[in-house]
């Protein structure tokens, strides 16, 4: 290798070093904003943090006690549950071919709504089109930053902030539409993909602004009022790495057993529920 080669390459890999050892966190809150407590709080349904790191991203449920390790770079998602020593490894291609599999499926299940011709199945019905195949009105707010794409069905409205770095930006909507895929194959009662992957289409029109608040409404056809709260905070801490080498290590283990896809959703998801 000629030396101006040799020094080509190192710059690339020092530049790509320098950025993935800047890191990323973001802490996220899900509230039911459509039910109350006892002290009349919206209710949190769900807690966990992201963690950007050489590339990957490890997403952490505690309550769960799973690991969701996205690799970009060996096109795949390992899945792990801390509490019973199992993991499942899904490919991308793989995770496609799944979904795809959803499409006659979803329609069969649709003709069967619409078939019962009853004010809850016609709303059913209504829904689980719109998320096949999702269509927007949509309003940005370049000064403020504001998002909101609108629908008889499904209502985005969304508060971004300014972030320095658009690259992360880039990488953190890519992890969301991934991500998004993800938990419509691992829990099938969740929203299919489109109409988030359609609101981050949005997002990055915004280049430079990473989403702080995001409210879902599906009224009036569902009572669904979701809402999400993201902390973005630069570099992470000692704790964090500290947990990320932990879940290395555990994938490593010999007491870690590899499951396929299947039986690993019958271990951990359906045993849990």
């Amino acid at each position: 290798m000629s030396t101006t080669r040799l020094f080509v390459c190192l710059c690339l890999v020092l530049g790509c070093s320098a950025v993935s050892a800047q890191g990323l966190r973001v802490s996220t809150v899900v509230y039911d904003a459509a039910r109350l407590d006892d002290r009349g709080r919206e209710v949190a349904v769900s807690n966990s943090f992201s963690l950007f790191h050489n590339g990957r991203v490890y997403d952490y449920v505690e309550a769960a006690g799973e690991v969701v390790v996205f690799d970009p770079i060996a096109r795949r998602f390992v899945v792990m549950s801390l509490d019973r020593n199992v993991y499942t490894t899904i490919p991308f291609a793989q995770l496609n071919e799944l979904l795809a599999e959803r499409q006659p499926q979803a329609q069969k299940y649709l003709a069967s709504l619409k078939a019962q011709n009853s004010p809850e199945t016609r709303a059913a019905s209504q829904i689980l089109s719109f998320q096949l195949n999702p269509k927007f009105d949509e309003t940005i707010k370049t000064t403020t930053g504001a998002v909101l794409m609108k629908s008889p069905s499904w209502k985005y409205q969304v508060s971004t902030r300014e972030w320095e770095d658009p690259k992360q930006v880039k990488r953190y909507l890519d992890y969301v539409d991934w991500t998004a895929r993800l938990n419509c194959l691992l829990h099938p009662l969740n929203s299919f993909p489109e109409p988030r992957i359609a609101l981050n289409a949005e997002l990055r029109k915004l280049e430079n602004r990473v989403p702080v608040l995001i409210n879902l409404d599906q009224r009036p056809l569902a009572r669904v009022v979701m809402r999400a709260e993201h902390k973005f905070e630069r570099n992470l801490s000692d704790r964090d790495r500290s947990l990320i080498n932990s879940w290395n290590d555990a994938l490593k283990s010999a007491d870690m057993k590899e499951l396929p896809l299947r039986s690993y959703q019958e271990k951990v998801i359906v045993s849990s529920k």
